[in-house]
């Protein structure tokens, strides 16, 4: 294993050298020790989510020899953006992408998530995984049904999400705000009255089907919001533990 993070740290010097030679050539003339500093930060970086994603490989018994080869398409900007994500609850996820990516019992993954993953804070990621869980919780539930959910007719309650996760309500708005431009969630019309099962001990409801009542455009419902069809594939490829076989 040590061998393997040393193999790694020297295999990414150049690389990053490459990408932002021009930047830190400049900045050595004010700072002569930063340039090191960030390589090797980054490297450290690049190695611990190297090493998540053999572990999710090896848990879904993916081996190097069935092993998809990985596309440049999206296999550099990962190297680039991996190397510069500092938390470890963001780093999973990117884990989780490569996994995806390599594993050839699952679909190839979208290039846009990309960008979306490095535009999530840690509170974007903690309200994904929150909604992961809560979907996957809905549809285990009822999956003896005849009707079962779908991840799309599912509504999220701010104010819920915010007392479960201990943060200002402030900052949970503007994580959806953020998600929301990532296209992952969409707004929710207000509906005139909800009140279903477990309502007080669940974050999510039965979204609405229509935006319109009596010819009218229903406004969005500031307090609640839905995933839309690039956030449910999302949710698969990015949230979803890959090192799981089911």
């Amino acid at each position: 294993m040590v061998d393997n993070q040393i193999r790694l740290i020297k295999e990414s010097y150049p690389l990053i050298k490459e990408i932002c030679g021009d930047v830190y050539q400049a900045l050595s003339l004010v700072f002569p020790q930063l340039p090191a500093y960030v390589t090797a930060r980054r490297a450290e970086c690049l190695v611990a989510t190297c090493k998540a994603t053999q572990e999710k490989l090896k848990s879904a018994g993916i081996t190097r020899e069935s092993q998809r080869a990985c596309t440049l398409k999206l296999g550099l900007p990962w190297l680039e953006w991996v190397s510069l994500e500092e938390d470890s609850s963001l780093r999973d996820l990117w884990a989780n992408l490569l996994a995806n990516e390599i594993n050839p019992d699952k679909p190839e993954p979208r290039t846009a998530f990309l960008s979306i993953l490095k535009d999530l804070s840690p509170l974007d990621a903690q309200i994904l995984n929150m909604v992961y869980k809560e979907v996957k919780r809905l549809t285990d539930k009822t999956s003896h049904r005849q009707h079962v959910p779908t991840p799309l007719a599912i509504a999220f309650d701010i104010n819920a999400i915010s007392r479960v996760l201990d943060a200002e309500n402030f900052d949970i708005r503007v994580s959806v705000q953020n998600l929301k431009r990532c296209s992952l969630i969409s707004d929710l019309p207000i509906m005139q009255k909800i009140t279903p099962p477990e309502a007080k001990q669940i974050t999510s409801v039965p979204a609405a089907r229509v935006s319109f009542q009596n010819g009218a455009i229903v406004p969005p419902n500031p307090n609640k919001f839905k995933l839309t069809e690039l956030g449910c594939l999302f949710l698969d490829t990015c949230v979803a533990d890959a090192g799981q076989t089911t």
